[in-house]
């Protein structure tokens, strides 16, 4: 699997790609391509240019949780394809994969709304949906977890995850894994019948966490006996340190293209 980071927090020095507090990924397998989340604003797609992505011909867009740092995008994609449309170039209809709860408003105090910002009934003429709490295989590797199991987040029960069967375990490609990566790693193992974890990379969450509470993640990792993870977006300067005292932790950027 080869997968690009189309959106997150940082960049490379002369690279000239945005980024912003967001994420978004793309990969393809087994000849289909596949964008998880689509950032905040339309960087995504300006980024995708630049690194010769074709938007016109995705296959399958798949949502880790309806907050709007992640699904944002959606609204400047539904008018790319608008626009498209309108003068008769062709494009892919992409099938939106997704929790239920993905489209259901969400605020915060302070904020306001942070949730997806863009209606179901708008979508309908440039996308297919496939909406579900189930988890299913979108390819002979590829799963996507559905609702995870044991997630006590109550206010994020929409936060899902992928898992990708390589050679030398499972790939966990997670959104923010609010829903808590020892949660998502547990799911995935239980789904796909295998107990071996290669690596992770996503947002582990851990912005906020306390350092006992990041210690104790280092340990679960070691338990797990996944020896390097790509934390990104929400993970956090000091949870990178701790983390590295029992794994190693790779460093991820917008533009980076990772080959596992």
């Amino acid at each position: 699997m080869k997968l690009t980071i189309l959106v997150d927090n940082t960049t490379r020095i002369d690279r000239y790609l945005l980024g912003e507090p967001a994420l978004s990924f793309y990969f393809e397998d087994d000849n289909k391509s596949y964008i998880f989340d689509l950032g905040y604003s339309d960087i995504f797609l300006k980024n995708a240019q630049k690194l010769q992505i074709d938007i016109n011909n995705i296959d399958f867009i798949i949502f880790s949780h309806g907050h709007n740092d992640h699904t944002g995008g959606l609204f400047h994609l539904k008018n790319y394809y608008r626009e498209l449309k309108e003068l008769n170039i062709k494009f892919k209809k992409p099938k939106i994969t997704a929790h239920q709860d993905v489209f259901t408003p969400k605020t915060e105090n302070g904020y306001g709304n942070i949730g997806t910002p863009v209606l179901l009934s708008e979508l309908n003429d440039f996308f297919d949906i496939n909406i579900t709490n189930s988890y299913f295989k979108l390819s002979e590797k590829l799963f996507y977890l559905g609702e995870i199991t044991k997630n006590k987040n109550l206010e994020c029960m929409d936060d899902s995850a992928l898992a990708y069967v390589s050679a030398k375990g499972l790939i966990i490609i997670t959104g923010c894994s609010h829903s808590g990566i020892e949660n998502i790693i547990e799911h995935a193992k239980n789904i796909t019948g295998i107990n071996k974890i290669y690596t992770v990379i996503g947002g582990i969450h851990t912005i906020d966490k306390s350092d006992k509470e990041i210690e104790d993640l280092g340990q679960f990792f070691l338990k797990e006996k996944i020896k390097t993870i790509y934390p990104c977006h929400c993970s956090g300067l000091k949870s990178k340190i701790i983390l590295s005292k029992y794994i190693n932790i790779e460093d991820v950027c917008t533009g980076d293209i990772i080959e596992f």
